[in-house]
């Protein structure tokens, strides 16, 4: 079983997912990048408070004459005045150690300083990791100082929340921001993408209006991108015109051939070979569909550039007049619902050739009725044909449609009908299906609707 797929099917679908799916990501990067750049700027703010702190206290550290070390002024000024608080210094000097209020007599935790070349020559403090005793964890700076002879160890501490306390402030208002930045985003893609696609929606009306008839090429594309597709369309729509010429062509070609024969057969019949005139009926009928295809292919190749139309109504109560007399002994019952102002974009003769096949067709096979209707379906007009006889079974439906093929050699006919209308309307961009009804056999013709029919 195929796995289903959550591509989205149309271009504005794709370029929008691939849009979120980019903006989610470029936001996200955006607030890792700031999230980063607001904590180093957040620690550098706290390693200057505490160098500070480590300078003042570096300066103002003595020895009395019993050599023991204190400060000349008192340096727990806000923040490390307030007790608990993380903010802490301490000065080590072997045995003694000063340490500021903010700590009540305890003592920080803290791994020897660091002392590589760099820090020893330039006397910078250094950063750490440290606690107070189990009461959380600290960010240090500490650094090595020599007074009188003696190395003291300065250490200024901070809470590690310190660090990340005003970045995480930042970001509550940030991310809302950024949230609406993005919808921002979003939206301006959304119009980008309306806005970016609008050709093509402009070249498919144009498609339209050619398949209304209303036009016969596509109009010189301004686009760049859309401009050579517009010229192949252009190029397959002359190939497709030469090709229907040609078929019509090779139509005349076949009529010019059989024309003589058939001449030479209506010349050949007479009251002697031919008394009931049957034959000279039937040979006057070939003669007549030899004609009309003569006749269609000196239309078209007179006029090619010309847009057929077609009043259906019309067609079809001409063809009734002729098919019914022809089957009027068998007294069918023949019904029809096609509005009166429904056209198609075909050449008369070839509607009449369409719809003369499937209503004798149906009128030979029907037990009792024929019923034809018709309406518009969007760019399209749908014809059924529906007969009430023994119809076709299911597997012969498609083969039936094939030049030379008969369901029953009782009736006659020569095979030819259903394939010649199939061609037909192939050639005007519509098709043919035949259905099996409740009762008898439905044949859908479809046929392009011609300029003007509102449907």
């Amino acid at each position: 079983m195929k796995a289903p797929s959550f591509k989205p099917r149309s271009i504005a679908g794709r370029l929008l997912m691939f849009s979120g799916i980019f903006v989610t990501l470029a936001l996200v990067v955006a607030a890792i990048v700031l999230w980063l750049a607001l904590k180093t700027v957040v620690r550098e703010q706290v390693d200057q408070r505490l160098d500070t702190q480590i300078g003042a206290l570096a300066g103002a550290v003595t020895r009395d004459a019993e050599g023991r070390i204190a400060l000349s002024a008192p340096l727990d000024a806000p923040p490390f005045d307030r007790p608990s608080s993380g903010w802490y210094w301490q000065v080590d000097a072997g045995e003694q150690r000063l340490t500021s209020r903010s700590l009540m007599n305890g003592t920080i935790d803290a791994p020897p300083p660091r002392q590589d070349l760099r820090h020893v020559l330039t006397g910078m403090p250094t950063s750490g990791r440290g606690g107070d005793r189990g009461r959380g964890p600290l960010y240090l700076r500490q650094a090595v100082r020599s007074i009188d002879g003696v190395t003291l160890t300065i250490t200024a501490t901070a809470p590690m929340i310190a660090l990340v306390g005003p970045a995480l402030r930042a970001l509550f208002w940030l991310v809302p921001c950024m949230l609406v930045l993005g919808l921002v985003l979003m939206a301006g893609t959304l119009w980008q993408i309306r806005f970016g696609l609008r050709p093509l929606k402009s070249m498919a009306a144009n498609i339209d209006a050619i398949n209304r008839g209303e036009c016969t090429r596509l109009p010189e594309e301004a686009t760049a991108e859309l401009a050579p597709l517009s010229l192949k369309t252009n190029a397959l729509l002359a190939a497709n015109e030469e090709r229907l010429a040609a078929t019509r062509m090779q139509f005349a070609n076949l009529a010019h051939g059989l024309k003589t024969p058939v001449a030479s057969l209506l010349l050949a019949l007479d009251g002697k070979n031919d008394p009931k005139g049957a034959l000279r009926s039937l040979a006057a009928r070939i003669d007549n569909r030899i004609k009309h295809h003569l006749a269609a292919a000196r239309r078209v190749m007179a006029s090619s550039n010309n847009v057929a139309s077609t009043d259906m109504a019309a067609s079809l109560a001409d063809l009734y007049r002729a098919i019914g007399q022809i089957h009027a002994e068998r007294r069918i019952a023949f019904d029809s619902d096609i509005p009166p102002d429904l056209r198609v974009a075909c050449d008369e003769s070839d509607v009449e050739e369409m719809l003369g096949n499937l209503i004798d067709n149906a009128f030979k096979w029907a037990a009792s009725r024929v019923t034809v209707r018709a309406r518009r379906d969007g760019p399209t007009v749908r014809i059924v044909i529906e007969d009430d006889g023994p119809g076709i079974p299911l597997d012969r439906l498609d083969a039936v449609l094939l030049p030379g093929v008969r369901e029953d050699e009782r009736v006659p006919g020569n095979g030819f009908g259903l394939s010649i209308v199939n061609e037909l309307a192939g050639l005007y961009g519509g098709s043919l299906t035949l259905e099996a009804g409740t009762v008898g056999l439905v044949c859908v013709l479809c046929l392009p609707v011609a300029v003007g029919v509102a449907g």
